[in-house]
């Protein structure tokens, strides 16, 4: 038995005809007579009754074609939501990320997947490296998106790196170091403010000593360190902190020129790079595709004005 006889059985039964139905399902009307048949060889019962020219359900016919129109509706629909699936305008998407992603990527994806995939489900979730990895391991989610040098390359996952963002620093416009006139400072002069960030890596404590000095080491002068950038944001926008991070977290606010990038002479040359990352060999929903093509053009968008 297949969904194709049962279809054969309902176009029959609604046009009370071979030659109707045949024509209703483009088939010739033996070949719709032998997929009645082998439907009643295998259900080992007659469906029909076939009187003259008429053709009539019979009792055990009538209950079939009851419980064919349910499973036929049911078939249409799932391959109506498969299609819907394949095109990503259905299911769900379960995401995390870590704190300097979340905030450069959370609100423009949900904006994004509600102008143009409403119909797609997306859960977010936070959290520190090693917890959203055992989420994604455990299939609690389906990707992350973290920084780089927090994902230890694995065999059972799979990093897509996304492009290179520069990092800097950040303060208010108005702030007492822009009233100096220089076009650059001297990284001594920034610590002379409260400077807050999130936690500074290894390799870009490493790369500010080599480039500053000793004096250069957050130890000596990392104030506030948090994973809530947007708290670190505000605290820059409302005080005479400096916020040292990835430019894109403040885009908006430079752009308008609330915020203003520093200068620093000589240059830090700070970047920032993220991963996104899902199981090697799972299966990945359409929508989740569609997720890490926003998250790559996004990245891009922002690595290319930052060097305009």
């Amino acid at each position: 038995m297949n969904l194709q006889q049962l279809d054969h059985l309902l176009a029959l039964a609604e046009t009370g005809s071979f030659s109707r139905a045949s024509e209703k399902v483009h088939l010739t009307q033996p070949a719709l007579s032998r997929s009645i048949q082998m439907l009643e060889q295998e259900l080992g019962m007659q469906l029909v009754d076939r009187v003259g020219k008429r053709n009539e359900l019979t009792p055990f016919g009538a209950m079939v074609l009851a419980r064919a129109k349910r499973i036929s509706a049911e078939a249409h629909e799932l391959k109506r939501a498969a299609a819907l699936l394949a095109e990503g305008q259905a299911g769900s998407v379960r995401l995390g990320f870590g704190a300097a992603p979340s905030a450069l990527f959370s609100a423009p994806l949900l904006i994004h997947m509600l102008r143009n995939h409403p119909r797609v489900g997306v859960q977010l979730h936070g959290g520190g490296p090693e917890l959203q990895l055992a989420a994604l391991r455990a299939r609690a989610i389906d990707a992350v998106v973290l920084t780089y040098r927090a994902v230890s390359p694995r065999g059972d996952l799979h990093i897509d790196v996304l492009p290179t963002m520069r990092s800097g620093f950040v303060c208010r416009r108005g702030h007492p170091l822009l009233q100096q006139g220089a076009s650059a400072v001297r990284f001594g002069d920034l610590t002379r403010y409260p400077v807050i960030s999130t936690m500074v890596s290894d390799d870009v404590a490493r790369l500010l000593v080599e480039r500053y000095g000793s004096e250069a080491s957050p130890q000596r002068w990392l104030h506030v360190s948090s994973e809530e950038i947007g708290a670190l944001i505000e605290a820059v926008r409302n005080t005479d902190a400096i916020f040292l991070g990835v430019l894109a977290a403040t885009r908006a606010l430079l752009d308008s020129g609330e915020l203003v990038e520093l200068k620093v002479d000589p240059a830090a040359g700070l970047n920032a790079q993220f991963a996104f990352v899902t199981l090697e060999g799972r299966t990945e929903a359409p929508a989740l595709q569609l997720v890490r093509s926003f998250c790559v053009d996004l990245a891009r968008a922002e690595s290319e004005a930052a060097r305009g």
